[in-house]
Parts: C-alpha cells; structure tokens; sequence
C-alpha cells in the first residue's frame, strides 16, 4: 500500500482548492500548515480562503507568529497587521443560551440529571469556538491539548455533509435493531437517523442510543440545535460523562427487553488511547447477554425435560374434562400490530372467563423487544401448559419455548413467509394449528388432525357499548361505509412484485398470471385455491418458466395470486359502490390507511379507523356496511360490525351459501362409507352426485384442480361453519354484480325496520356462536383431544 507523502498531501489540497472545494482545502490546510510552516504559498491560499468566508479570527491566527520568527515573509506580515484591527467573527455562546436551556429543560422533565452537563458547559465553553460563516454555515473550534485551535469536526457545509452521508437501508424500515452514536459531532446526522428511523414499522421506532464521554461537547450540541421534541422522546437513551459505560450496562442489565445496538456510529474526536471504545463496550456486553440466554435456556428446557406427549394428555385431560387444576398459558404478542394485539386481549378475556390462567408478554416501551430472557423467566414463574400465539411457529422461537412445552398456534392471516413446509415440519408433536389455512396444511402431506379449521370471532363485550351520541352521531352518520387498509390497487401490488424480482423469467410469469385473474375471477368468481393452481399450471406452460423452488411457489400460490385476486375482487366492487353514491348523490366513506392515495376512489377516503369505540360508532351510525372479502363473509371485520349492531352487505363468494351442501355432501359419505377421491367420483348414488356437481362447480370451480383430495377437501370444509347455515337469510344481504348491487341498496338503503330487524338476528348469532369464548373453548378443547390421539401414536 502507498505512503502518502507530504509533497502528496500538499497536490491533494491543491487540487481540492483549483475544484472549488474550499471547505475541505481548509480542513487539511491547517494540520499540513503546522507541519509545514514555511509553506507561504498555502499559507497564502488558506488566508485568502478564510477571508473569503469572513472568518477573520482563523485567518489571523495562520498569520500569529512570534516577531522573532523569520519563517513568516514581509508580505504576510504585512497582511497580519491589517487584520488586528477587524473583528474576528466569534459568535458569542450566549445568543444560544436560550436554546441550551431549553434542551436542558427536556432532558430534566424525563428525570435526567443535566447539573453535570450544566457544570461542564461553564467551566469548558472556553475551549470553545462558534463562528458564522459567510456562507451561513456554523463553524466550531475547540483547543487542543497543545493549546491550538482545531476544526470540530471539521470546516464545511455540516448539514450538507450529513444528507450526502447514506443511511443504511435497513434502518429506514420494518423494526429495526437500536444505532449507538459514539459521539455526535454538531448533531446533523442524528438528526437525519432520528427522522429515518421514526415510525418505520407502524408506530415502532428503534432506540438511538448517546455516548459522550466528554459533556462539553454534549452540551456544545445541545447550543447549537434545537432538540426539544426529540429529546422528550424516550426512545432517545444519552449517556455522558466518565460513568457512561457503568450507567449504560446498568440500563441494559435493569431492563432485558431493551435490545442492544447492531451497530456502532462514531462521530466524535479522538479520544485518548486509554479511553473505552463504545463498540468494544458494545460487544462485550452483548457477548456476556449471549451467555446469559444460554444458561437461562439450559435451565427452562430441563424443567419440562420429563414432559412427554403423554404427561401433556392427562393434563389437558384433567383441566379440560376432569375438573383438574385449570391451564396455565403463556401468551405474547407485538403492540406494533394493528389487529392481533386487540384479538388476543380478547382471547384472554375468553380464556380467563373459561377459567384458565393466562399471562399476556408484550413490550414495555414502543422502541423495545420482548427478549427471550424475559420470556425465560415468565415460564419460570407461571409453569404454563400451553404457549399460545398468533401468526408464528416453533421454529421463529427457538432457544425461546423449551421444546417439551405445547404450543397452540392460531393462524389468523395465512402468512406465506411463515407457513413454510420447512417450518411446518419442525413443529412438534405436541403442537396445535388453528385457522384458515389447514388445506395446505394438509397439502403438504402433514397430519390433518393438528389443524383446526376455524374462522376468526369477535368480542361482543367491546362492540355493545352505550348508545352513539349525537356528536357520534353527526361525525360518523353516511349511507355506505367500508373499512379496510387494502387501498393498494391490483395495478400497484402487481408492479411492486414484479419491481422484487432481477429474474427476466420470473417477471413474464408474473405478467401472465396477473393478465389472467380477471378471467379467473369472472369463472370463479374468487380466487380459491384450486382456480389460482390451475392459474399457476396455465401460466408456467404459457411463458415456459419452470418453478422448481418450493418456497417460490408457495410465495406466487400463496401470496401473489391470492392477494391480487383479493385486491381485484375489492376493488371491482368498490367500484360499483362508487358509481352508485354519485349517481345517487349518496354519501360512501372508504376508512382505512392509504385511500386518500387511491386513482380513482380518493374522494371518498375517511382516514384510518380506530378499534374500540370509533369502529362500533361507524358501523352502527352507517346505514349499510360493507363486507368485500374473497375469504368469505365470516371474518373478524364483519363480525364485529354485527356485534355492534350494523347492517351489511356482502358481496358474493360461492362458498358462503354451500354450507348446506357441503354438510349434506360430508355427512351422505360419511353414511356411504366413501373415504377417497376415486370412491366419491366412482358411487353411482344419485344423492351423492348431485351434491358433487354443484360442489365442483360453486366451491372447487369450472376447470379448477383442487390441492386435496376431494373427500379430505369436504372434510376440512365441514369443520366450519357457513353463512348460510347460520344466518337464515343471509341471502337477502348478497349481491354478485353491480347491478345486483344496485337492486339491494337501494332495497334496504330507506328500509330502516328491515335493516334493523335483520341485523338484529345476526348479531344475535354472532353473539351465541362466533364469539371469543365459544370459540377459545373449541380450541383448547380439540387440541386436548389431539394430544390424547397423539399420546397413543
């Protein structure tokens, strides 16, 4: 590697001057000019440079030698002596005070002790320079240990530097872990990463944590920058003074949830040799952490060590059936969430009304993590039967639930990320799936009997609240009203993912598949499983693209073709409603995140929706709401509209009015004894195949392949309970197209008395049979049936 010479350094400087970049000329002329003094070319240059800038006092001082000292020619001290007499352009610090006591003020309301910043700031703002430069730009000089003045960082346009300084990426998104800034320097960066990191995942923000030894410099930033809203809040941890190492483990041994940084940014002066490094400090703490976790699992794991399939069926047995002692659960769930956090606070109700004990984790702070020794010791403390949790699998907690312990996951948003074949098949034995997705569970060639298929309820309890109002009234009254954050058309959902993929292959079949839904649609009106396979095998022969990789095809089948049919099915009918309301003159609100964005149904947005109170008011002051998934009628967002009291339509999905059918299909083959496919397809009963007929052609789909066999499909069907089956006339609320939809709203948009009678009697269903404890009560109950199935294989 080459050695930069001093000749070197003087044409680099140059060069930088003869570019104009007479910020960084400065920054390197002053060290090379100590080096170098007898250099009055450069002398000369720096001069002009400074004068330029109107920074007379730095400029003098390149000119301040002793009379005795010949190294300064005639001409420069000529130059000198006409300088004596200007000012200088040193800022005095007390135009700031105001603003340093402000931020000072901040920093006391949240308890920090800010009398040693104070104190420091007194005795030390000595060593300190402010000037302002022609430009506009703060400079700041701070003495050296040799009594000279250096630049603090440096001379230049900082703000500038700072927003040409990349962020990395993944602190701009999703929850990512805490910076620790090693220093500030004049504070122009944090700012920039305070602002990049705020709400990147809802209303998660990652913790920024502070080291500055030296409080002078602390207090330098706090003159210089108005910090007030960024200092209250609490995600902003600063750490000052020679105790900063002591003051920062203590902060992390005190609370286990706050994560340690992954990443270490130095923006301070160098510090003396002797002096701690931050991100060595860093590193030996989340070492020491790491070991910590490793005892701590050691330990949990050997208290459940003799816990085997069939110690887990008599408990449950005992506490489910027996009159034993009741479950103890341990729960945790995310409050950076928008839904799942209010569903488990009402599955805790529910199982707490059962009798069963539940301990709920979440975060303590918006900026922390819930750690696995957190999760250590409240397994310690509770001893639980059973881990519940919403969304995730085994596999996303190792190191964290012994393997011993059961877990019942409730699958309530079919995530493809998560429910991977990989994953599904490192559960345990002992562990229980509940929700929507057993199809492919059982596609996947593993055990129907530890899924349940089983809808999402709603909690009666916060949707039966007193009366609206009549400013409830006022604010929330409209015609037509839908609530949902899918505001992103199929157009932008299809361009995001085809923007994900560097594969030329991949983007055609992309292409295809999404200029192919809306037939698929028109054939099956939503996008089932089957119709989207069928979709898939169409597609690959038609580009010539082979998907081999497992996990990419799950991703385009569970993902992609369901999601852009989800948008195109919502959406088509949005627009119908749309076209309505104007035609009308009647008034649509459209709440949720994002609609005010929407090409061609902005108008109509009314802002994000909160759960509680406000979605109970929009549901029961509007005349019709509106329900528009492809998943079907009975989900949470309808269900608990009904539990407010609301009237809905709904727009058409096959299988919600195939209750009956499939019921009277499950059970005709049950008493037939057909077990199989080729036995369904090869009875000659007439019953039977009339009932399979209009199966295949409402629920599977014209042309459509299923992904099970047709018997194990009914059976899995058959665990649910449909509209049809459970509302009587449910029909009545049902529209297919947009003129079917016209017919019934303007039925039911003046009929008060039928809408009010009608969704009486659905509420009154809700209420009895698709409420949280009915339905927890199913869940622990099948999974203490499996688990004694399970003890006997």
């Amino acid at each position: 590697m080459a050695t930069l010479t001093i000749d070197d350094h003087r044409k680099e400087m140059l060069s930088l001057l003869e570019a104009g970049s007479a910020y960084r000329f400065l920054t390197l002329a002053e060290p090379y000019l100590r080096r170098c003094a007898a250099d009055d070319e450069v002398r000369v240059y720096a001069v002009r440079e400074y004068l330029k800038l109107k920074l007379v006092g730095p400029a003098r001082d390149l000119l301040d030698v002793d009379e005795s000292d010949t190294t300064l020619s005639p001409e420069l001290r000529s130059v000198r002596v006409s300088l004596q007499d200007l000012a200088g352009g040193v800022v005095d610090w007390g135009e700031c005070s105001g603003r340093f006591e402000a931020n000072l003020s901040a920093l006391a309301a949240r308890g920090f002790d800010v009398g040693s910043i104070r104190e420091a700031w007194r005795t030390g703002r000595g060593s300190l320079q402010l000037f302002r430069d022609a430009n506009g730009h703060e400079q700041v000089r701070i003495r050296n240990g040799e009594g000279l003045w250096d630049w603090f960082p440096m001379v230049g346009d900082h703000r500038a530097v700072a927003r040409a300084t990349p962020i990395p990426p993944d602190l701009e998104t999703g929850m990512p872990l805490p910076v620790l800034f090693d220093g500030l320097g004049l504070g122009h960066f944090f700012e920039r990463v305070f602002q990049a990191t705020k709400d990147t995942f809802l209303d998660f923000s990652c913790a920024l944590f502070v080291v500055e030894p030296d409080e002078s410099l602390a207090a330098l930033v706090l003159n210089l920058r108005d910090w007030q809203t960024m200092l209250t809040d609490p995600r902003v941890l600063i750490f000052t003074g020679d105790d900063w190492q002591d003051r920062l483990e203590q902060a992390w041994d005190e609370d286990l949830d706050l994560p340690i940084p992954a990443r270490v940014l130095g923006m301070s002066r160098p510090r003396p040799s002797q002096a701690r490094l931050a991100l060595d400090v860093v590193n030996e703490f989340a070492a020491a952490r790491q070991k910590a976790i490793e005892r701590s699992w050691a330990d949990v794991q050997s208290r459940y060590a003799e816990r085997d399939a069939s110690y887990w069926a008599k408990r449950f047995d005992e506490a489910i059936f027996g009159g034993g002692e009741p479950l103890r659960i341990l729960s945790a769930v995310s409050m950076h969430t928008t839904f799942l956090k209010y569903s488990m606070r009402d599955a805790r109700q529910a199982l707490e009304a059962l009798g069963h004990r539940i301990v709920v984790l979440t975060e303590r702070t918006a900026y922390g993590c819930t750690g696995p020794l957190t999760f250590h010791n409240a397994i310690r403390e509770l001893d639980p039967d059973v881990f519940l949790m919403i969304d995730h699998l085994r596999p996303e907690f190792a190191n964290i639930v012994p393997t011993n312990l059961p877990i019942l996951t409730w699958d309530q948003d079919q995530l493809p990320h998560v429910f991977t074949h990989e994953n599904l098949r490192r559960i345990a034995k002992h562990d229980f799936i509940v929700g929507c997705s057993k199809s492919r569970f059982v596609a996947m060639g593993f055990d129907p009997d530890q899924y349940l298929h089983a809808h999402v309820p709603t909690c009666p309890e916060q949707f039966s609240g007193a009366p609206l109002s009549d400013e409830e009234i006022e604010r929330y009254t409209c015609d037509v009203s839908y609530v949902s954050h899918a505001s992103q058309t199929p157009e932008a959902f299809h361009a995001e993912e085809r923007g994900r993929s560097g594969d030329a292959g991949m983007r055609r079949l992309l292409d295809a598949m999404y200029e192919r839904m809306p037939e698929m649609l028109a054939r099956c009106r939503v996008p089932t499983g089957s119709g989207c396979l069928a979709l898939f095998d169409e597609a690959c022969r038609a580009t010539g693209v082979d998907v081999a990789d497992q996990a990419v095809r799950d991703h385009l089948l569970g993902w992609y073709l369901w999601r852009l049919g989800d948008r195109m099915f919502r959406h088509e009918a949005l627009e119908w409603v749309a076209r309505w309301a104007r035609r009308r003159e009647r008034t649509l609100r459209i709440y949720g995140n994002g609609w005010q964005h929407h090409p061609t149904l902005s108008e109509f947005a009314a802002g994000p929706a909160q759960n509680g109170r406000e979605l109970l008011c929009i549901h029961r002051a509007c005349r019709i709401n509106l329900q528009l998934m492809p998943a079907g009628f009975i989900h949470q967002r309808a269900l608990d509209g009904l539990a407010s009291g609301g009237f809905f339509l709904s727009r058409f999905v096959p299988a919600d009015l195939m209750g009956r059918t499939i019921r009277r299909l499950h059970d005709r083959m049950a008493e037939l004894g057909i077990a199989n496919e080729a036995q369904l397809l090869d009875h000659n009963d007439e019953g039977v195949r009339a009932l399979l007929a209009t199966y295949m052609k409402e629920v599977v789909g014209p042309g459509a392949r299923t992904i099970n066999d047709l018997v194990q499909g009914v059976r899995l069907l058959a665990e649910l309970r449909f509209p049809d089956e459970l509302f009587p006339r449910f029909r009545e609320i049902v529209f297919d197209t947009e003129e079917e939809f016209v017919q019934t709203v303007d039925r039911f948009i003046s009929d008060d008395p039928a809408r009010a009678e009608l969704a009486e009697e659905m509420r009154a269903v809700v209420v009895d049979r698709l409420s949280y404890q009915p339905t927890m009560d199913r869940f622990i109950k099948s999974m203490a049936r499996y688990l004694r199935r399970a003890a006997k294989d």
